[in-house]
């Protein structure tokens, strides 16, 4: 099963020596190797072989993730016209990621034995000049043998269940941060790989401890009944264990996410996480996987490649969605130009995502509970979302159950009372004459100035100008919306309808899939196809990427 110089590694001493050394002024570059069959052995290291992939983020404090959690990003503008701003073709980079997986040997620089692997991490810190350090090793990651080893489907180590309980131990406080500042940081580091991954963590102080999956403490010299000892300031900041426990040395300096200067315990805290869901060291200039330690910078968040590797170990994040859909808003440039702009968002239950377009993934930091983003839709989720959208009207409504409320863009809150006098909520069956709800979803359609109302397998278009139902509706789903391929169609109960802006398309969501709908330049390059035709499904997952769920006791992370 193990190639020649793993044996010989596998036969050295448990104590690690450090990785190659790496001058600070000088980047660090990719490690080329040639690819192979990533199932050949449990030992494959993670390196980046595409420059071209580079998401150019640095490593930093924790920051970022305060500062940004709840604000609105624009993802994309518009001036006359819609404009895509997305740059990149992350779907062939996701098909592609098995080819920047390289069967690299362990070298002397990983020792190992029969039982345990201990991978080193040199680490080079900018400091000041009273406390400059030299390069030092940040990690030395050993795995032992546990009940909760596991092969994943790509072969190498990780979790069989998607559910971990972790725990910061009493013995092991730091003297240096407070438990509260403690918790929290290690709260916000697993929350990190919760946001990219179908994993899910929660701190769990109750359970007797050989239940718990992820134990974390600190130690100095010899500790918490460790065969390995800590070597004081400077050197070894922390040790992990493949699919088991993480200890951090007591004697460095460790500081919380508002910090400055010191070492940052987040940022140390995400990398040994890491490793202990089973990723090696990643060679790739702004991964936390990286095997060296950047000082505290601002922007610290997961790099493109970090999150494509946890999931190519526990796959990517799935899961049905109340709705979706592009939030457009006008504003004036200081030369007095009108702009479009639009956000796209994700609504599952009582929480959202707002998703960056341009980077092909959600927002660092959500998901964000209804309440705190969107005042006065009902706070356990919507059905639809529809923007009317026209010369004469621009109004936009939010539907759950048998009532709809008017959005008031403005003052970001729901009408109580709109300009032409209505209340809300009202009923959909007043507002919308021939409708009647609860309804599955809906969507604005701008070509015929019509909404498309999904109920079951029926579909109801409403001309908004005439304030009835269209001739002949409701209709069969499948009349309206054929399937372009025989026997691949959703067959009702659709959980969202979605116009993109972006691909300049109408989507249709139902479980962990989506149709395409036929756009009007398909039909001009391919005419033998259906008007409104359903194109063979996709994943969602393999389309719009992060979207994952986060526990319930992580997704309000307080002090």
């Amino acid at each position: 099963m193990f190639d020649e110089a793993t044996k010989v590694a596998m036969n050295k001493p448990r104590c690690g020596v450090p990785d190659k050394e790496i001058d600070l002024n000088t980047p660090v570059a990719p490690v080329n190797s040639s690819a192979s069959d990533i199932e050949n052995s449990v030992s494959d290291i993670f390196n980046e072989t595409d420059s071209n992939n580079t998401a150019n983020n640095t490593l930093g404090t924790a920051n970022s993730f305060e500062g940004d959690m709840f604000n609105s990003n624009h993802t994309e503008s518009v001036l006359a016209g819609i404009s895509n701003d997305t740059s990149r073709n992350y779907t062939e980079d996701f098909d592609s990621f098995d080819h920047i997986l390289s069967n690299t040997s362990l070298n002397s620089s990983q020792n190992t034995n029969i039982d345990s692997q201990a991978v080193n991490f040199s680490v080079n810190s900018h400091q000041s000049e009273a406390v400059r350090r030299r390069k030092r090793h940040l990690a030395t990651l050993v795995s032992k043998n546990r009940h909760k080893k596991d092969l994943s489907e790509t072969g190498y180590m990780a979790f069989s269940k998607r559910v971990l309980k972790w725990r910061l131990i009493g013995e092991g406080y730091s003297s240096q941060l407070s438990i509260e500042d403690q918790r929290y940081i290690f709260r916000l580091a697993f929350r990190m790989w919760s946001e990219v991954s179908p994993l899910e963590f929660v701190e769990d102080t109750r359970s007797p401890l050989e239940d718990i999956d992820i134990r974390l403490g600190f130690g100095t010299g010899r500790h918490l009944g460790c065969n390995q000892r800590f070597d004081g300031t400077g050197q070894e900041f922390a040790h992990a264990w493949f699919l088991g426990d993480i200890h951090f040395d007591d004697d460095e300096h460790f500081t919380g996410p508002n910090a400055g200067s010191g070492i940052s315990l987040h940022k140390v805290a995400v990398h040994e996480i890491g490793h202990v869901l089973g990723l090696p060291h990643i060679y790739r200039p702004g991964s936390i996987m990286q095997p060296s330690y950047l000082p505290q910078e601002s922007g610290f968040e997961m790099d493109w490649m970090d999150r494509k590797a946890i999931q190519h170990l526990y796959g990517g994040c799935k899961g049905r969605f109340n709705t979706v859909f592009d939030w457009i808003r006008k504003e004036k440039t200081p030369y007095g130009e009108v702009v479009i702009r639009f956000n796209t968002y994700f609504m599952r239950d009582g929480w959202y995502w707002l998703y960056e377009n341009r980077n092909n993934r959600t927002r660092y930091g959500d998901p964000v509970a209804l309440q705190i983003g969107w005042r006065g839709i009902p706070m356990d989720g919507v059905d639809a979302y529809v923007h009317v959208w026209s010369r004469k009207k621009d109004a936009v409504y939010f539907f759950k159950g048998t009532q709809f409320w008017r959005y008031d863009s403005e003052n970001d809150r729901v009408f109580r009372k709109d300009p032409e006098g209505q209340r809300y909520p009202r009923l959909i069956s007043e507002g919308f004459p021939g409708v009647f709800g609860p309804i599955d979803t809906a969507f604005y359609d701008r070509r015929d100035s019509h909404i498309y109302f999904f109920k079951n397998t029926l579909v109801y278009a409403f001309n908004v100008e005439a304030n009835s139902l269209a001739r002949g509706f409701p209709k069969n789903i499948r009349d309206v919306f054929p399937a372009v391929e025989s026997g691949d169609h959703p067959d009702g109960n659709i959980d969202a309808a979605y116009f993109s802006y972006t691909h300049n398309a109408i989507f249709l969501l139902k479980g962990t899939r989506f149709w395409q709908v036929v756009g009007s330049r398909k039909r001009w390059r391919r005419p033998f196809l259906p008007r409104n035709g359903l194109l063979p499904h996709k994943d969602v997952d393999q389309h719009w990427f992060d979207i994952c769920n986060v526990h319930p006791t992580a997704l309000k992370l307080t002090r």
